[in-house]
């Protein structure tokens, strides 16, 4: 079999979607599969590295939809793929079967979180996909629920995988600790104790709601750590960020995947209130670097955390905010749930997930 997997989007700042591709790929190549892999990719400033043993074949700059999907029919063609992988879209003309992994559905359950021409072809290219696809790849239950609400068409062809924790996320040895980190958190302006927020500046990551939060307790305490909000800034985030800089948050931009584990590891914990999540990635990420981690009781979230986080409801800024309290006043439940988190991100490897997944390609 020969498996092509788009991995243009590796090298973009996609965030989710890019860690996906780069999991799957590090899954695949642990378990070195019979199956032929061919990797297409994208030149970008920061090119990828992948495994040597994996042909990859550079489709040159990116393109704007939707020639570029057109590109991509094209090297399908030329490579005699038997199976192609791709995030969200498929070519419409696609020479081989597919497999479209759909991570999340918050442009059709939250079209209100997104500009209207967006929410509008996500669901225009997403459900073309689905129908045309052979198999339709989501990494938790709820995800798997969400699809069959929307899209009734895709009952029979949904497989449901965890996905997993990238290797290198994972709590720091002696000679990489302390002054190391420090380096790399000094790049992005951070220094002292902080509280971790990760995710794109988004309606969908509830962000506001967490600012509330901190300011409720810089109201009731004598002091605070800093607050960090590690992203991307995304539509209409203007008024927020303003907010969040008056209130002292460090706003660091895009964090390279290199230096996640080092800010993951030095923050006090990890709060992900996200509102609607298909998986929820960093709660992984961060509970295998040995955070402690605060997300919402909803959605895929709960699903992914297990006992191992303290879990809030999202919409209730007063509930976040004695949640970071807990964690901050009680060291016995942030070392129990430092040792319960770690145990939990060892369920998940993309081994794993590559090992379920290639039975569903015959």
């Amino acid at each position: 079999m020969h498996l092509v997997i788009n991995a243009t989007e590796v090298g973009r700042r996609r965030g989710g979607n890019e860690s996906f591709i780069t999991g799957l790929v590090e899954g695949l190549a642990a378990l070195s599969p019979s199956a032929r892999v061919t990797l297409l990719t994208c030149q970008w400033d920061m090119s990828p590295h992948f495994p040597s043993d994996f042909q990859q074949v550079n489709l040159g700059t990116y393109r704007r939809l939707p020639f570029f999907l057109w590109q991509q029919t094209i090297a399908l063609r030329r490579l005699k793929a038997d199976w192609y992988l791709s995030n969200f879209f498929l070519p419409p003309s696609t020479p081989c079967k597919g497999v479209v992994a759909v991570h999340d559905l918050s442009f059709r359950a939250h079209p209100e979180y997104f500009p209207r021409t967006v929410a509008w072809y996500m669901r225009w290219l997403t459900a073309g996909a689905i129908r045309q696809a052979q198999c339709v790849l989501t990494g938790s239950e709820f995800s798997r629920q969400e699809l069959f609400r929307f899209y009734p068409v895709a009952e029979n062809k949904v497989v449901s995988i965890p996905y997993g924790v990238g290797s290198e996320f994972r709590t720091a040895v002696e000679d990489m600790g302390g002054a190391v980190e420090q380096v790399v958190l000094s790049r992005y302006g951070i220094s002292g104790p902080y509280i971790l927020a990760l995710g794109n500046i988004h309606p969908r990551k509830n962000l506001a709601r967490l600012l509330d939060a901190y300011l409720l307790l810089q109201q009731r305490r004598k002091s605070m750590p800093t607050m960090v909000w590690a992203g991307l800034q995304r539509w209409e985030s203007g008024e927020l960020v303003e907010r969040a800089r008056m209130a002292g948050v460090i706003l660091t931009g895009y964090v390279t995947q290199p230096d996640l584990p080092a800010l993951y590891r030095q923050a006090m914990m990890l709060v992900y209130p996200s509102l609607y999540e298909g998986f929820g990635l960093p709660v992984l990420e961060a509970m295998a670097c040995g955070t402690p981690v605060i997300t919402s009781n909803t959605t895929s979230l709960a699903e992914v955390a297990g006992e191992a986080a303290l879990q809030v409801d999202p919409t209730n800024a007063e509930q976040i905010a004695e949640a970071m309290a807990q964690l901050l006043d009680d060291a016995s439940l942030r070392k129990r749930l430092q040792q319960a988190g770690r145990e939990r991100a060892k369920e998940f490897t993309w081994t794993r997930t590559a090992q379920h997944l290639l039975p569903s390609l015959d």
